[in-house]
């Protein structure tokens, strides 16, 4: 019989990478926030995968790029940090995305490597410079399911021997407060444009729970006066819709009765502010 395998694989690539996407249809539950735009992946989620002869411990992690934001260089940072500390580092490249320098920081990172080029039900991926370097070159596609298979298994095989780190049923590490927070983070960037989503960081202050019921108060917090007209809209309309939205989701989500309550607060360059931004649970 052969051994157990247990360990932590590094979910690495650019923003809209097809990380979170992919960690959701894993685990086979949505723990992570997917959305078109950019750097919507602020912490490092955790996503637990019990299989036989193996237990796979996914952290996703924020995309790589070159932002000029304090922000976005320290969930760069993060996300390479991350890496280091994998047992398997797996680099998500889109299907006709160019390599360019986010993947050669990954590429250059000790193994062992193994590359995925996701979102292949849109098209073929694109020339890889020196494949030698991973364990395993892949295509996938979490919407379709292809190869997803074929990866757990690559992935697997590279994980060290080791008894499982968590119970079985254990999907993550992350606590429902945060998830509703996150959940509501989601809402926002669907329902605003522009910077508003960036500028936005979401706040669960309060939780009561019950057998039927959960009453949840969160603070959305801006960054700059004017943004906070911009969240609540003309009468409360835009607070509102993100309001409703946000407790069908969390209802959906928690099989119970929502009872949610938001309020939009000045928290003046909280993207500045490591302290806080840690804090808030993005670094």
């Amino acid at each position: 019989m052969s051994a157990h395998r247990c360990g932590f694989v590094a979910l690495l690539g650019r923003p809209n990478a097809g990380k979170s996407q992919l960690l959701n249809a894993l685990v086979g539950e949505k723990l992570a926030i997917v959305s078109p735009k950019a750097q919507t992946t602020r912490g490092r989620m955790l996503g637990v995968l019990s299989r036989p002869g193996a237990q796979l411990l996914f952290h996703d992690t924020p995309g790589l790029h070159r932002g000029e934001r304090v922000f976005n260089q320290r969930m760069s940072e993060r996300a390479l940090e991350a890496a280091e500390g994998a047992d398997v580092r797996l680099l998500l490249v889109e299907c006709g995305a160019r390599w360019d320098e986010p993947e050669e920081r990954v590429a250059a990172l000790s193994p062992p490597l193994v590359l995925a080029h996701t979102k292949r039900d849109l098209g073929p991926p694109g020339p890889v410079p020196r494949p030698e370097r991973f364990a395993r070159v892949l295509e996938i596609s979490s919407v379709t399911g292809q190869g997803l298979e074929a990866l757990l298994e690559a992935l697997s095989a590279l994980l060290p021997e080791s008894p499982a780190l968590y119970p079985e049923d254990t999907l993550t590490d992350v606590n429902l407060r945060f998830l509703a927070g996150e959940q509501i983070r989601e809402v926002v960037y669907e329902l605003y444009r522009d910077e508003i989503p960036y500028a936005v960081a979401v706040e669960v202050d309060a939780w009561q729970e019950s057998e039927d019921e959960v009453r949840v108060r969160a603070n959305l917090l801006v960054e700059r006066e004017s943004q906070k007209g911009i969240v609540v809209g003309a009468g409360g309309g835009a607070l509102k819709a993100l309001g409703i939205e946000s407790r069908r989701r969390l209802a959906e989500r928690l099989g119970k009765t929502v009872h949610l309550k938001l309020h939009v607060k000045l928290d003046k360059n909280w993207t500045k502010n490591p302290k806080r931004a840690r804090e808030l649970g993005y670094l």
